[in-house]
């Protein structure tokens, strides 16, 4: 992968940097970061390396359609049987009918910005670790941040493209010769940079907001990965202690207040650099007319009768053409499509506390622990639905997978593509989804974005793609 193709052009003059200094001021009250400066002054002082931290997550929410600026949540959303796109030219309508071109502008988007990120955490945690002029606590913490950074990245790379190329360095001549490295290799970084992120973040988050990763973030990513790798005693654990977290994280009651800013059950939040909206979600997918990105039929019907959720997370708008009425059902989890101003009441939920509990439901159900199982389901049932226990006193291990499963769909749609990773870890993309228009078994993983695969000899394309 020759990365000046991807990001190398944007980022070899600097090791790091905010992308404007006002933008990075909001996610955390520290002196204003420097823009484009040599690395020995951007490290040169714990103020200017914490400035530096603080530009990563600015790279991860930069622009519409970035890979978490709409594209990993309509695009997987829209490839899963979540979304559904009824406008043939719209911009995620090669997702909708599972025929992405490799040349695809948001594919691309979602590639280039990914590694942008893991770009700039490389560069931080290299400078960072020859700084003679940070301390070493310091060191340490703001090296864990970047590694975690790193490995939220690198995972969304691995689950939507399959084995990637594998950097941890900005050197340019290694960068622009990389082959496609083995998706347990890519993990087993992951892995490695968590371990790492949980035993050197602190407990206490650095920001309020909760816009910077702690120890817990780091433990409730470790339970994904795990999750995803079939390791389900180290799944439950790494759930467990973010779950028994001193009270640090809270289920919300009130479904409405669960992706706000002040929300208890958030365990780290993304938030929008931009000074006109609170998230991309709710700018692109909440509507007062027809909605362009709709709720599927099979969604819609997946929520039991008087389940909360289906209230409160999906939104009704009824369009009257020509004297007939239809009615548009859309995601509505994140409310505020419009905003001004630096307070935001709502900014995208990167990870949060219901999840842990169905990771861990599913790890202990693996694990023959059915009754630990239903009792974790239940935690997440218990605000939205009659709890399972009520109503079911004994089940299968087979049956609870299954609803667990269920849960899952209806609990984390529409949430940076959890439907769409879940389908194809679980071996389901192919029987759930044979009915979308255009599928295939190879659409599971998207295709190498074509402009990299022509400046790079070693990198190779997907198996149904040209």
């Amino acid at each position: 992968m020759k990365l000046n193709n991807t990001y190398f052009n944007i980022y070899i003059s600097i090791l790091l940097v905010c992308i404007a200094a006002s933008s990075c001021k909001k996610l955390a009250s520290v002196p204003d970061p420097i823009n484009q400066i040599p690395g020995s002054v951007v490290f040169s002082s714990d103020p200017q390396a914490e400035a530096a931290v603080r530009g990563i997550y600015v790279t991860m929410d930069g622009s519409l359609y970035s890979a978490f600026g709409g594209s990993i949540q309509i695009g997987l959303g829209c490839s899963a049987d979540e979304l559904k796109n009824t406008v043939s030219t719209s911009i995620y309508n090669p997702y909708y009918i599972n025929s992405i071109p490799s040349s695809d502008t948001y594919d691309y988007t979602i590639w280039s910005t990914l590694y942008a990120t893991i770009y700039k955490a490389n560069a931080v945690i290299a400078g960072i670790a020859s700084s003679t002029a940070i301390t070493d606590a310091r060191k340490a913490q703001l090296s864990a941040e970047a590694k975690f950074l790193r490995a939220f990245n690198y995972f969304y790379l691995v689950n939507i493209y399959g084995d990637v190329p594998l950097t941890t360095t900005t050197d340019y001549q290694t960068n622009a010769v990389l082959v496609r490295t083995p998706a347990t290799q890519v993990y087993s970084l992951i892995q490695q940079d968590l371990v790492y992120a949980k035993a050197n973040l602190p407990a206490a988050y650095v920001s309020t907001p909760r816009f910077r990763a702690n120890k817990y973030a780091a433990a409730a990513m470790l339970a994904k990965v795990y999750l995803y790798q079939d390791d389900y005693k180290d799944a439950e654990t790494q759930a467990s202690s973010v779950i028994d977290s001193a009270g640090l994280y809270t289920l919300v009651t009130n479904l409405n207040n669960v992706f706000l800013t002040t929300s208890n059950e958030v365990i780290l939040q993304l938030q929008n650099i931009n000074t006109n909206m609170y998230t991309w979600d709710a700018y692109i997918l909440v509507s007062t007319t027809t909605p362009g990105y709709q709720i599927t039929n099979t969604l819609y019907n997946s929520f039991e009768t008087g389940d909360q959720r289906k209230v409160n997370w999906i939104k009704t708008n009824t369009v009257t053409v020509g004297g007939v009425a239809t009615s548009y059902n859309f995601p509505y989890k994140y409310k505020v499509n419009t905003g001004a101003g630096t307070s935001f009441t709502e900014s995208l939920v990167l990870l949060r506390l219901s999840e842990q509990y169905l990771i861990r439901a599913e790890a202990r159900a693996q694990q023959a622990n059915l009754s630990g199982a239903i009792a974790d389901l239940d935690q997440v049932r218990a605000r939205a639905i009659t709890p399972f226990t009520a109503t079911n006193q004994a089940t299968s291990q087979a049956n609870l997978l299954t609803l667990i499963a269920h849960e899952r769909y209806v609990e984390l749609f529409e949430e940076l593509g959890n439907r769409w990773l879940d389908l194809k870890r679980t071996g389901q993309a192919n029987a759930v989804l044979a009915s979308k228009p255009g599928w295939v078994t190879t659409d599971q993983l998207f295709p190498i974005p074509a402009a990299d695969i022509k400046t790079d000899p070693y990198l190779t394309q997907n198996p149904g793609y040209n």
